[in-house]
């Protein structure tokens, strides 16, 4: 029963340990918000300081001034599913 716990717990370790580093690679850094304008910047040829005051401007009008690690993690998930290529 031991084994296989470890097992287990071995295999888990090393999906979370893939998983970061797979964002790491992508990203640079671990940091929704930073994912989110990384992906906005790639999209459209806007430089990054307009990029980031839309990202600030659409919190503001959600009612969020300081947007926290969540909030940013919930909003990168939003633009990533509703620019998903059709089909998919």
């Amino acid at each position: 029963m031991y084994a296989r716990m470890k097992t287990v717990g071995v295999g888990l370790m090393a999906v979370a340990l893939a998983a970061a580093v797979a964002t790491w690679s992508r990203y640079e850094s671990f940091d929704p918000c930073v994912w989110m304008e990384q992906d906005l910047a790639k999209q459209s040829s806007l430089p990054r300081p307009v990029i980031g005051a839309r990202i600030q401007a659409e919190f503001l009008l959600r009612g969020i001034g300081n947007p926290g690690p969540y909030q940013c993690l919930q909003a990168w998930w939003k633009f990533r599913a509703d620019n998903l290529p059709k089909g998919s």
